[in-house]
Order: structure tokens, then C-alpha cells, then sequence
């Protein structure tokens, strides 16, 4: 999902410098089903940004990276 995200922002927004790849987490997903948001940045008007905002431990949007990480297998052996 990744790198069809980084090529379809490549492709359609090739003027923007910096672009974000997310998700929205529980409870702001009002379908339980998953789907990648590829944002070219800046978000104009500014205030749009508010919509992919993280709340932490309260859901709202996370970036592709942290989601990853989040959900990767421990390598630890017990």
C-alpha cells in the first residue's frame, strides 16, 4: 500500500516537497475497514490538518511508519 501510495503522490502532486501516508484509528473510522491516506503537504486551506491530527490514546489518524511499527513481531525469544 505503500509504495503504490509514494508513487501515486510522485505522479500526481510532483510539486510537493514533503507528503504524509496515515490512517485513522478507532473511534474516528466510521467503517471498520482499512484504507491509506497519501496526503502531498502542505494542506490548504491550513485548517485541514485538523482532521488528520493523532489523539494519542484516544485514536484519530497515525502515519503509515508508526502504524508499522506498532504492529510489528517482537524478535525477542523467551
Amino acid at each position: 500500500m505503500l509504495d503504490v501510495g509514494k508513487t501515486l503522490l510522485l505522479k500526481d502532486a510532483p510539486q510537493s516537497k514533503r507528503y504524509r501516508l496515515g490512517f485513522h484509528q478507532p473511534p474516528l473510522n466510521s467503517v471498520n475497514h482499512l484504507h491509506l491516506h497519501c496526503l502531498a503537504l502542505p494542506f490548504i486551506p491550513k485548517w485541514k490538518h485538523v482532521k488528520y491530527m493523532s489523539l494519542g490514546p484516544l485514536g484519530g489518524f497515525i502515519d503509515a511508519e508508526k502504524l508499522l511499527e506498532k504492529i510489528k513481531p517482537s524478535t525477542s525469544i523467551h
